[in-house]
């Protein structure tokens, strides 16, 4: 596999205010993701899964460890690593095409007029050209949550950590956000990290799932979902749906049982 990100031996404690108290997130853990590849994180809640996304995206700091991107040493943020959460990060005394024009903001790569084009480009794949003059406190949660996907985009980041992007959306709009975002990975073949909690979410959109330990976080197991339904059937909405369920289960049953490990454990 392309070690495009490689996280050798990560580590995070956190101490309480007195200093007397660890709670221990992250065990040395060590992971791989190829270019171009999206990986979900999945674990039981309260894991380290988000912190270790956190740590990759460079706002949180390893204890020991250290992770490289394209062979470069990674420490603070920087603009090779966009991230989406899950709360509609906008502005909203911008409206939405200025919104998503921030993203460019800090691209010395490209030309004004050069940041006008990547800002409509990305505006229209999230279908929202037709709000471009609306302010983002005037438009819904499934549009504010596009136009921080696109925003993100235009910066042109080399990796794409998204933290539960869609946990606060309705059914209905989470579904169309996810096959949206099933065609910008086609298009963009951007590298994602994706956190969630749903496994019928991850096993839609993943072309690998990372399972986790209860905290602190060690990697569980890593399943090859395009192994067992390649990405096209998902996206066409031809799984095998006898597959799909069998895989859902399983990976019902390792978070399941780490689960269970914390309650005996406390």
């Amino acid at each position: 596999m392309d070690k495009f990100i490689k996280v050798t031996d990560v580590t995070k404690t956190y101490w309480s205010e007195d200093g007397k108290t660890e709670t221990k997130v992250v065990l040395p853990l060590s992971l791989t993701i190829a270019e171009g590849e999206m990986v979900m994180f999945l674990g039981p809640s309260g894991c380290g899964k988000t912190t270790l996304m956190r740590i990759i995206g460079g706002l949180e700091k390893q204890d020991q460890g250290s992770i490289t991107l394209a062979g470069d040493l990674l420490a603070g943020p920087d603009r090779r690593r966009g991230m989406v959460f899950q709360s509609y990060s906008s502005f909203p005394w911008l409206c939405v095409r200025d919104n998503i024009k921030f993203g460019t903001r800090y691209r010395k790569d490209i030309s004004a007029a050069e940041k006008e084009e990547i800002t409509d480009h990305y505006m229209g794949m999230v279908g929202l050209s037709a709000y471009s003059d609306f302010y983002t406190n005037r438009i819904s949660g499934g549009m504010r949550q596009r136009v921080a996907i696109a925003r993100t985009l235009a910066s042109s980041p080399d990796i794409l950590l998204m933290d539960e992007p869609f946990g606060a959306l309705d059914a209905q709009t989470r579904e169309h956000l996810q096959f949206q975002l099933m065609d910008i990975n086609k298009t963009e073949k951007k590298t994602t990290i994706f956190v969630t909690h749903d496994v019928e979410e991850a096993i839609l959109l993943a072309d690998r799932v990372v399972i986790f330990s209860a905290r602190p976080a060690r990697v569980v197991k890593e399943i090859d979902v395009n192994a067992v339904i390649p990405v096209q059937d998902r996206r066409n909405n031809k799984a095998d749906m006898q597959k799909f369920f069998s895989l859902r289960n399983e990976i019902l049953e390792i978070i399941r049982a780490e689960y269970r490990q914390t309650m005996e454990a406390t």
